[in-house]
Formats: C-alpha cells, sequence, structure tokens
C-alpha cells in the first residue's frame, strides 16, 4: 500500500488520515511549543507575518529548482556565492535582460498555476492563513499573487496606495513588487537599493515602520543563510534603531549557534510554516471561548453542498411560480433569495476569513432578527422574508453536523410552513390581509413569464 497525499494536501494512507508521516511534505512538521506571549499577542492581532519564498514558488519540497537556479543554468554561472540581486543584475545587463526576466518570472509563476499537484502544497501556507482573522497585516518579498488569491489579502506596493490602507480588512505589503504590476518588481542591485531608501524615507515605509514598532513580526519562508534576507533584516532593523521589538523565526531547520552569530533579535520556532499557521489556529481556539472561536473549515463545505440543494429548489420554486402564478410563491421566492444571497457570500468571500470569526457571524445573526422585526412590524412581507433567509443562511455556519439546516421556505407570519406544497396549500384566510395587499401588488408588476428576484438590499 502506498502512501500518498489527496489533492488538498491531507495525508492518506490507503483510506486512512496518516497521523504520521515521514515523507517530503510532512517531515518539516516538528512539534512546537507555543510562547504564551506570543499566543496572547496573536488573539489580541498584534502579529504580523513576514512571508518569504520559502512558503510558495522557492520551496524545494515544491519544486525541482529556484528561479535563482534556473537564471544561473540560463547565464551558465556555476558560481553560487553570488547572492540574488548580484545575479539578477548580471542578468538584467544583457540584451534586453530586464524584459526576458519579468518574462521569465510571469511564465515560472503560471506554470505553477497551471498544475494543482504544484500549486495546492505552494498555497497550503495561504489558505492556512485564511481564517487567523486576528492577523490583519502580512509583509512579503514575493513577487507572486497568492496572499491575494488565496487569502483575500489587498496588496500595496506603492506610497500612493496608502490612502487606501484603513479601507482594506486586511493588507499585503509586498515590499520587493508584484507581478501584477511589472515595472514594480524588485530583483537587481539597484532595485533593491531603491527599493530600501523607499522604506527609509516613502509613505509605505512609514506605515511599514508603524508596524514593526507595535506589532511582533513573525518571519517564516527565509533562510538564515540567504545574505539578501540578512541584509533585509539587519535595515529594518537599522530603520527601528533602539526600538526594534523581539521577534520570532519559523524554519524547519535553523542553526541555532549560528542564528546567534547573526546579532539578530529573533526568538526560533523550529517547525514548517504551514504547519506552524495550522497548529496556531488549534492553540488560539484552545484560548477563545466558544463565542469567540474559529470556526472550522467543515462548516463552510457543508454550506457550500447545502447551497446546491437550495439553488436546486429555487428552480423549482421559480417553475411553481411562473406555472400557478400563486401570490405566496413570491414570499417563497424571497426567502430563499435571501438563504442564497448568504451561502454564496459565505463561499465567495471565504478565503478573506471574514466569516471565520464566529462573534462577528453571530452579530449579523442578530442584525438580521432585528431587520426581520423591523420589516414584519411595518407589514413588509417581501423583504422580512429575504432577511430570514439570510439569517438562516449564516445560521448554517454555527450549525453541527447537519442540525440546524434551515427550512426551503419560511414565510415569517406562519408557523410550520417549511416547503412549497404546504404554501401552496395555505387557506387564503390563513394570510393576513396586509400580507396579501403586498404580495398581489408584486405580482402585478411581473410580466407572464418572469420570476420576482429580491435583491441584495435591506
Amino acid at each position: 500500500m502506498k502512501r500518498r497525499h489527496g489533492i488538498d494536501g491531507r495525508r492518506f494512507f490507503g483510506a486512512r488520515i496518516m497521523s504520521e508521516c515521514g515523507c517530503a511534505f510532512c517531515r518539516d512538521e516538528i512539534e512546537f511549543s507555543l510562547p504564551p506571549d506570543l499566543l496572547d499577542r496573536l488573539v489580541a492581532g498584534r502579529c504580523v507575518i513576514f512571508a518569504g519564498a520559502g512558503i510558495s514558488t522557492e520551496n524545494r519540497t515544491h519544486c525541482k529548482t529556484t528561479f535563482y537556479e534556473q537564471i544561473q543554468a540560463e547565464m551558465n554561472i556555476s558560481d553560487s556565492s553570488l547572492d540574488f540581486p548580484t545575479l539578477m543584475t548580471k542578468y538584467c545587463d544583457r540584451v534586453d535582460g530586464r524584459i526576458n526576466l519579468i518574462k521569465k518570472i510571469r511564465e515560472r509563476i503560471e506554470y505553477f498555476r497551471s498544475f494543482r499537484g504544484f500549486y495546492v502544497p505552494m498555497t497550503r501556507f495561504h489558505r492556512a492563513l485564511r481564517p487567523l482573522y486576528m492577523i490583519e497585516d502580512v509583509i512579503t518579498t514575493n513577487w507572486d499573487d497568492f496572499f491575494e488569491e488565496e487569502s483575500g489579502l489587498r496588496p500595496f506596493v506603492y506610497d500612493q496606495d496608502l490612502p487606501f490602507i484603513e479601507s482594506s480588512a486586511r493588507r499585503i505589503v509586498k515590499i520587493h513588487g508584484s507581478i501584477s504590476n511589472a515595472g514594480s518588481i524588485v530583483a537587481t542591485k539597484d532595485d533593491y537599493n531603491q527599493a530600501l531608501r523607499r522604506l527609509e524615507k516613502g509613505a509605505l515605509g512609514a506605515y511599514l515602520k508603524t508596524l514593526l514598532a507595535t506589532k511582533t513580526i513573525i518571519y517564516i519562508g527565509y533562510s538564515l543563510r540567504d545574505s539578501n534576507y540578512l541584509s533585509i533584516i539587519k535595515s529594518l532593523s537599522k530603520i527601528m534603531g533602539k526600538f526594534s521589538r523581539s521577534a520570532y523565526f519559523v524554519s524547519p531547520n535553523i542553526d541555532r549557534d549560528y542564528l546567534k552569530s547573526t546579532g539578530l533579535n529573533l526568538i526560533p520556532i523550529e517547525t514548517d510554516g504551514s504547519f506552524f499557521l495550522e497548529q496556531l489556529r488549534i492553540h488560539i481556539n484552545r484560548k477563545l471561548c466558544e463565542q469567540h472561536q474559529i470556526i472550522d473549515d467543515e462548516r463552510f463545505d457543508f454550506c457550500e453542498e447545502f447551497l446546491l440543494y437550495v439553488n436546486e429548489a429555487h428552480h423549482h420554486a421559480a417553475d411553481v411560480f411562473i406555472e400557478t402564478r400563486k401570490p405566496i410563491m413570491t414570499l417563497v421566492l424571497s426567502y430563499q433569495d435571501g438563504l442564497q444571497d448568504a451561502l454564496m457570500r459565505i463561499k465567495d468571500t471565504r478565503s478573506s476569513g471574514e466569516y471565520f470569526q464566529s462573534e462577528r457571524v453571530r452579530y449579523l445573526i442578530h442584525a438580521y432578527e432585528k431587520k426581520v422585526e423591523t420589516y414584519v412590524a411595518a407589514s413588509n412581507y417581501w423583504d422580512a422574508c429575504y432577511c430570514r433567509g439570510y439569517q438562516n443562511g449564516l445560521m448554517l455556519l454555527l450549525a453541527t453536523g447537519e442540525a440546524g439546516t434551515p427550512p426551503l421556505v419560511d414565510l415569517c407570519f406562519a408557523d410550520n410552513i417549511n416547503t412549497v406544497p404546504k404554501a401552496l396549500r395555505m387557506a387564503r384566510k390563513r394570510i393576513p390581509s396586509a400580507v396579501l395587499d403586498e404580495i398581489e401588488r408584486i405580482i402585478e408588476g411581473i410580466g407572464v413569464g418572469l420570476v420576482p428576484e429580491h435583491l441584495p438590499y435591506v
């Protein structure tokens, strides 16, 4: 029987999930102790991730060669003592070197993106970051857009971007540019010098200084033997001077004696970066009370599965409305519109981490309950049913298993009417006159063969 990894990165031995695995993907998942002070600052939202290429495209576990080695081979240079900026400078000194370099960077990223065997393990870190909603800021030297795609982070590359930083719930500062804007790429020695000057004097650098001064930095995806990385850390320490905070360095292979010799104020945590984030989630949930815990991924999966069921039911309800023109079906459709919109938004914004925060979900549920009460008091059942549907979609995130699965029909004014057949069988005298007046007005504005749709405005 062979060991293998599922497409989502989980470990399997036959049909059984492995608890321990010595393969290349898992051997660096070293158990570690999380310092209590670090956990406290994480829960309080006082930590920042500083991510390097080792978490994604330049991890040798994920790819055969690094970008450095790719360029080195193309130039037929055997001298591995050249640091990264020096090698890139030599490449860019050739005819159309800069253009070709950007092209190669883009092709490399797109190649990895095109194969799930590459992309899934390369973005494991980014997916592990999603639910950690308390981590609002990430700093990276990476060019790829994986954080934007998989973690829902808003990118900030230029000083001109800074005025919009407060309007973003979660942010990524890309100090070496982004593949989304070729002109921003930092690769050569001149690029590095210019980038450092921008950090020292520019607006984005000022924001970075604020993060360094007020939050705890966790460095992940770097090698202590990387001279470029060490120069970045020393430059940042120089910028902060005596106000530099202690920081954490996460890596599966740490030479502690060498770490001390660097003179950097880094506290080592020896483990894999993605595994580190996944374990953080467990530690955080143990510390938080149930009202504040991070919602399980399984609930999001269940919401996506239930959405398919709701979509099918909504198509059926629409067909019934077209065939019968029954006024009560307008409220059935409005309720299902709300249920659909909630579940679709949960699905579409999953990467942002917005709905992983159980406290926020509970707040929204209560807010929609108040909306339902307000609309019912005003005899506005069109909006009330929509809000009930949206509320029930949110409640599904907090349920357990299939318990708490919302009904496919909820009319707000009638108990036990939870299916389309029951709604159709309702006696007219059971429907309040205010409700009848409202839904009959709606029917009058709907052409033959058309279906009323409640847009997500309430």
